[in-house]
């Protein structure tokens, strides 16, 4: 009895083993993934092809407490050749999600980063009023004239751009049009932003007036089920019984801040294929870098993405949905 029971210990011991050996491997093989995210994102174009790849320059990173609880820290990720040289460099602030924090984004800021760009985000995890972008760009600030700063005049100022994911696209128009500093913001990029049927049910900071924005506007979001839903407009309810679900961003939340969005300035909205909410600003991210190279860095080649009638958006098979005025 004794020897029975002792293999069994054994054998349980072993399957509990093999169990714990295999969940690390699967956290291993996801930690890479997600680290590696770029070479799993599907491409349609030379341009959405460069700028899903990293960009050649090494990447730094620092972070500064906050002195704010809700804030908690300044997550910086930047080229390493800013600290010797004296060049300025552009400026893209990130606006988490719902729940998130600087450290969910920070594959992807560094992806961002690598380009060329000075990449800062936060650990707000309820980022909708724009506040947590606003005082983050008050500490960049003074940085840029704090001589003990390694960002000491290496901020360009003029070039400040701003994206935000789910919740983090109410707070990017709120940075622009209810914040101090939102006459800084040169250009905006929000992927899945939460639509109007849910920020008024939610209220509470959430709402936003997208009418008021007067910069460069870029929208995406995927056809993934969560993010967009089976609701066709606005004024369908959630109905589980007629297979009614109002998704974070489905296509008309799209049409209907594109169409509010004033006609004189750029403004363009698209849909990737076949991609979720968790997963959008990470698969959305080449032509996001693309929009920041033209509107932040004047690149031209990136510009081609979006302007004109032969933009590769238009033509790239992975991309629907897409509506532009320039």
């Amino acid at each position: 009895m004794k020897k029975a029971m002792k293999i069994i210990l054994i054998i349980l011991g072993v399957i509990i083993l093999l169990v714990i050996l295999g969940l690390v491997g699967c956290m291993a093989a996801m930690d890479k993934r997600n680290k590696t995210y770029y070479e799993y994102t599907k491409t349609g174009g030379d341009i959405e092809a460069k700028y899903t790849a990293m960009g050649e320059l090494e990447t730094e990173y620092k972070e500064f407490k906050a002195d704010d609880d809700k804030i908690g820290k300044y997550a910086v990720w930047y080229p390493k050749e800013l600290e010797s040289g004296d060049n300025k460099y552009p400026i893209v602030l990130w606006a988490n999600g719902t729940g998130s924090k600087s450290e969910t984004y920070k594959y992807f800021l560094t992806h961002l980063a690598s380009w060329g760009f000075i990449a800062v985000g936060n650990d707000d995890k309820n980022t909708r009023t724009g506040e947590s972008l606003e005082k983050t760009l008050q500490f960049l600030i003074s940085e840029n004239d704090n001589k003990d700063s390694v960002f000491y005049q290496k901020l360009d100022l003029d070039n400040i751009g701003i994206g935000g994911h789910s919740q983090g696209g109410p707070a990017v128009f709120n940075m622009v049009t209810e914040q101090e500093h939102g006459n800084m913001i040169k250009t905006v990029y929000a992927v899945s932003a939460t639509s109007s049927y849910h920020t008024a049910i939610y209220q509470d900071g959430w709402e936003y007036d997208i009418s008021k924005m007067n910069v460069p506007t870029f929208l995406t979001a995927g056809t993934g089920t969560f993010d967009a839903g089976t609701a066709s407009t606005k004024d369908q309810k959630n109905d589980d019984e007629k297979k009614i679900a109002q998704g974070i961003c489905p296509l008309w939340s799209l049409e209907e801040n594109y169409a509010l969005l004033p006609d004189d300035v750029f403004k363009i909205y698209a849909r990737k294929k076949d991609i979720d909410h968790g997963e959008t600003h990470t698969q959305c991210d080449s032509y996001m870098t693309a929009w920041f190279m033209y509107q932040l860095k004047g690149d031209e080649s990136a510009g081609k993405a979006f302007i004109g009638d032969d933009a590769e958006i238009l033509s790239n098979e992975n991309w629907q949905d897409v509506q532009k005025n320039n």
